[in-house]
């Protein structure tokens, strides 16, 4: 997938993507992002958020 298709000539700020994969695979996806750009190009970046306590039990309870 070609980096340009995320870029909007009307966008000041830089674009946001992210990748999605099975977390069993997880490990295999950064060993090979590490191989291929070496560890020094590569970083874990996590995000955490809150929910008010009505809305977690319906993002619970979807999971049920």
């Amino acid at each position: 997938m070609l980096f340009e298709r995320f870029l909007n000539p009307a966008r000041i700020s830089m674009p946001d993507f992210d990748i999605d994969f099975e977390d069993v695979q997880r490990g295999k996806v950064i060993e090979y992002v590490e191989k291929k750009y070496g560890s020094e190009q590569v970083s874990s970046i996590g995000t955490y958020m809150q929910m008010a306590t009505k809305a977690a039990f319906k993002d619970a309870a979807r999971t049920l």
